[in-house]
């Protein structure tokens, strides 16, 4: 629900999904070549209880079958590969189905604890990649799976995996407009707010710990932050009648947001810690949805003053405004890939709502077609994924996309709309 579209309709309604052929959302880097990985199951050592062994191995392999960077050798073909002591003659065994690196591991119970130890071999030079040991509690075991997932997503890209965040989304299942929050899988869903009004627009901080958003709760539009972990809510900005669509600089010291507070609906940014907020734009078209970059040196943002609503990109002084979308009759809700070389947005093909993803240095858009209506996308922290909203199924709900562009319908309870995709540190 977006500034442009409810400025009338301040309440969603879900548009019914007709059943057309599946969504696939080819969002890898270009020339990026994915590393086949053998992944046998972990041995497990005697005393260790079985339970906990196969739920570590269960989120395991779930998160590297989405994981960018791996394809998983077929595990059928894993019959095949006849055990041998000579290391040399195994690891050409491997090789011989079509395995570059081979992950073998232990799992073993110390005490209250869980240990594993986990090694990466390149099969053609026949040394270890990466070798690291585990602990936690039987407790964490998921925590633990996904902590290595995400460490064999880093060996091959540099950069951690998506394994350990979450997502934030609107949901209105317990009867009203509410925040909700769940793991990157759509797992262990959980409430966030309970204030029995409006909320909309969250957005993650950069450091993982603070929620901005929208709320009704006290009658006009007002933003908020919230801290999920201890329920810590602060008013932020009330004034004017519209404030939404928060987003946060890269530093975490300033949030640009949408504003009526001077009658036109325009950007405006304030102070993270509260204070007076200025003024970006000042053009007599709608501003809204404002994307902060990841180097913290543009922002892009939804304006109607070309006659139609267009992604435009200013400094972060409101300086220097160029347009970024010309085709088409409609885009909004821009949102940036970690890398910030690209973003990705909702656009408007035949009278249906759908993502597109656009090259910010060419201009090059690219359509991402799929069933009934798709909007609202963010990408993963590591930039590996998108997540997003769509009826296809009726009622709104979110979607991810996998590595292999596949979508992952994440719930399924009441109508689920507006994703932020973070809760995990930013990384140095």
């Amino acid at each position: 629900m977006k500034i442009l579209r409810c400025l009338v309709v301040l309440c969603l309604v879900a548009i019914p999904a007709t059943a057309q052929e599946e969504l696939y959302l080819e969002i890898t880097q270009p020339g990026m070549t994915r590393v086949s990985v053998a992944t046998p199951p972990f041995l497990v050592l005697p005393g260790t209880p079985s339970e906990a062994a196969q739920r570590f191995q269960e989120v395991l392999d779930k998160d590297l079958d989405a994981a960018a960077p791996i394809a998983v050798l077929d595990r059928k073909l894993y019959s095949l590969v006849k055990d041998d002591p000579r290391p040399k003659v195994l690891y050409e065994r491997w090789r011989s189905i079509g395995a570059q690196f081979l992950l073998t591991g232990t799992i073993v119970r110390a005490g209250g604890q869980l240990v594993v130890e986990a090694r990466l071999v390149d099969l053609v030079s026949g040394e270890y990649a990466f070798a690291k040991r585990y602990r936690a509690g039987l407790g964490a075991i998921q925590v633990l799976a996904h902590t290595l997932a995400n460490d064999l997503v880093q060996v091959f890209t540099g950069r951690p995996g998506p394994f350990l965040s979450h997502i934030v989304f609107v949901s209105d299942r317990s009867g009203a407009q509410e925040l909700w929050m769940m793991n990157w899988d759509g797992s262990e869903p959980r409430q966030l707010t309970k204030h029995g009004s409006i909320a909309m627009s969250p957005a993650w901080s950069p450091d993982g710990k603070r929620i901005a958003f929208t709320s009704f709760l006290r009658g006009a539009p007002a933003l908020y932050l919230l801290v999920p972990e201890q329920g810590y809510l602060k008013p932020l900005w009330s004034q004017g009648g519209v404030n939404s669509s928060p987003t946060w600089s890269p530093d975490g010291k300033r949030i640009a947001f949408a504003s009526s507070r001077d009658g036109n609906v325009d950007i405006w940014v304030i102070p993270s810690e509260g204070g007076e907020p200025s003024r970006l734009t000042a053009a007599r078209a709608i501003d809204t949805n404002p994307a902060w970059s990841p180097n913290g040196r543009q922002i892009a943002f939804t304006s109607a003053r070309s006659g139609s609503p267009q992604i435009y990109l200013m400094d972060i002084d409101g300086s220097n405004v160029r347009r970024l979308t010309f085709d088409g009759q409609f885009f909004d809700e821009a949102s940036w890939s970690p890398d910030g070389m690209h973003v990705v947005c909702t656009t408007r093909v035949s009278g249906k709502f759908q993502l597109a993803t656009i090259d910010v240095t060419s201009g090059q858009v690219q359509v991402l077609p799929g069933p009934g209506n798709n909007e609202s996308p963010v990408f993963s922290p590591d930039g590996s994924m998108i997540a997003f909203s769509s009826d296809r199924s009726g009622k709104p709900q979110i979607y991810i996309t996998d590595a292999q562009g596949r979508p992952r319908q994440l719930t399924s309870e009441g109508s689920n709309h507006s994703p932020t995709w973070g809760g995990v540190p930013a990384q140095p």
